[in-house]
């Protein structure tokens, strides 16, 4: 059973009881996103019977902010929760030493450096610096959002969960990565090189850089990466760009 949340969910108000319910089960949904919960566990956590709480997840499913898994009975935050979300995120980030940062590594490189949150099982761009040498398709990623196994940052993002919950992350996208062309044994290899070396390197379809994982303390689930055609990131830049984003971020 997951960690109670009932004292974090919404409080029943007068009149309100259904939509306050649903705010409950969708709170709860959040709070336990990446594991998901079943129908039952919902059930307990919100403090309601079974048949109310399959009336309310079947609401908030067919409304897109409940999905359940095509295998199994757990449910996650369902896409419309997620465009929510990344919604809210479509804005500088708050920690000006980041974006200070951020600039002074654009200035160094001449390349573009990219701020990565993760929401969920994705990894969201959240700002973009622009370096010298510029990629007008480039400006075009800020408020995107791919696969946490897919990009240089969402990898790194993927470096802090363990195997099994990689594992877990890889057979929900198993269609998409598979499309892709990336199996899990090679997602897995690359985790285990970028904990190694610190940095993830990665380079496919004309363009190459490096990823790295902030440190909690900066702001909480971030990662950086350096990006840039293939033509300027041969693999020993791109290991002197790793090192740089260490020296620049790994001071706190």
């Amino acid at each position: 059973m997951p960690s109670s949340a009932k004292a974090d969910a919404p409080l029943p108000q007068p009149g309100v009881q259904s939509l306050t319910r649903a705010f409950a089960l969708l709170h709860l949904l959040g709070t336990h996103h990446d594991p998901g919960l079943t129908l039952p566990e919902l059930a307990t956590l919100a403090s309601i019977d079974r048949t109310t709480a399959h009336r309310m997840i079947r609401f908030l499913e067919a409304a897109g902010y409940a999905e359940r898994e095509p295998a199994g009975k757990r449910y996650h935050l369902g896409s419309a929760a997620m465009a929510l979300g990344l919604r809210a995120m479509n804005r500088p980030p708050p920690d000006s030493r980041i974006v200070t940062r951020m600039k002074a590594v654009a200035r160094l490189t001449g390349d573009a450096v990219f701020l990565i949150g993760r929401l969920g099982d994705h990894g969201h761009c959240l700002h973009t610096e622009e370096g010298a040498h510029r990629i007008k398709t480039f400006d075009l990623l800020t408020g995107t959002s791919r696969l946490l196994g897919q990009g240089t940052a969402s990898m790194a993002l993927m470096a802090r969960l363990d195997n099994d919950e990689i594992r877990k992350h890889y057979n929900r996208h198993r269609a998409e990565y598979e499309q892709g062309g990336l199996s899990l044994l090679a997602l897995l290899r690359g985790v285990d090189r970028s904990r190694k070396l610190g940095y993830v390197l990665a380079g496919a379809g004309g363009v190459a850089g490096v990823g790295y994982l902030l440190p909690l303390a900066l702001e909480g689930d971030l990662a950086v990466s350096v990006v840039s055609a293939a033509s300027r990131m041969p693999v020993s830049r791109r290991h002197e760009i790793g090192a740089l984003l260490q020296a620049t971020f790994g001071a706190d």
